[in-house]
Parts: structure tokens; C-alpha cells; sequence
């Protein structure tokens, strides 16, 4: 799944890309969780406190990953909790870099639709995340 096929050129598709971005919500999100959106094991979760920023309001941390290889990773390795799967997809996404942005709408009258709010899925019922689409735009790069 993380490695080229015959049929399918994942990883060269994601090398294509000057810069990869993940947004994720660090708690109630049902459908994907914080661990596996973010690309990390549970010993890599940062720790968070509330926002500061008056124009992002829900981003309350950013971390910009490096590229590891294979042998790199693997060193890293501890028993995390993770299963055959998760850990491959882990150490392969983590052959390239990424710019990893965390959310949180802990605050939220309807946190535990975090998943439907950090995309604005309905303008009104999901407009608290907003400042996360604002923030998508803000850092878009052509």
C-alpha cells in the first residue's frame, strides 16, 4: 500500500508534491482518530493547550516532520499499540515529509461532530471550523 506497484505509483504521487499538509482533530473525531490522521504512534502525540491565536482559533499545534527512511524508522520503533498495518503505513508515509496541523473543537456545542466541522461540511451547522478552511487557504502554496 506504501510502496510503488505495476499498477499503482502511490508514494512517487505523494513525492510529486513540494509539501504535504494533514489536518487533524486531536479528540472527538469517531471516524478517524487523532493517531493514525496525524501519521503518528501514541508516543508521538504532542502535547496541546488551548489556542492563542485569535485567527486560528482551533489550530493549537503545528510541527513541520522531516523525511525518514526506512532504516530510520524502524529504529524508532517501539510497542506503540499499533498493529501490522498501522505500523507499515507509519514508517511508509513518513518517507516523505509533512507539515502537520492539529484541531480542536473541545469547546464546541457539538465537538462530537469534529469530523464534520473541521471540513464545514453544512456552513451552518459547521461554521466554528471556518478558521481551519482559513487557515488552509492562507497557507496554500501554488
Amino acid at each position: 500500500m506504501v510502496e510503488d506497484s505495476e499498477e499503482y505509483s502511490f508514494m512517487s504521487a505523494l513525492r510529486s508534491f513540494e509539501r504535504r499538509v494533514v489536518y487533524s482533530n486531536v479528540g472527538f473525531d469517531h471516524i478517524v482518530g487523532w493517531r493514525t490522521s496525524s501519521i503518528r504512534r501514541d508516543s508521538e502525540l504532542p502535547k496541546w493547550e488551548d489556542s492563542v491565536d485569535e485567527k486560528y482559533p482551533h489550530i493549537v499545534y503545528e510541527e513541520r516532520c522531516k523525511a525518514y527512511d526506512k532504516e530510520q524508522c524502524e529504529t524508532t520503533v517501539e510497542d506503540d499499540g499499533l498493529d501490522e498495518v498501522e505500523e507499515e503505513l507509519v514508517i511508509g508515509l513518513s518517507r516523505v515529509s509533512w507539515e502537520k496541523v492539529d484541531v480542536s473543537f473541545h469547546r464546541s456545542r457539538i465537538k462530537f461532530a469534529a469530523h464534520s466541522i473541521i471540513q464545514v461540511k453544512d456552513s451552518y451547522t459547521h461554521s466554528e471550523g471556518a478558521d481551519v478552511i482559513q487557515h488552509m487557504i492562507d497557507y496554500f502554496l501554488l
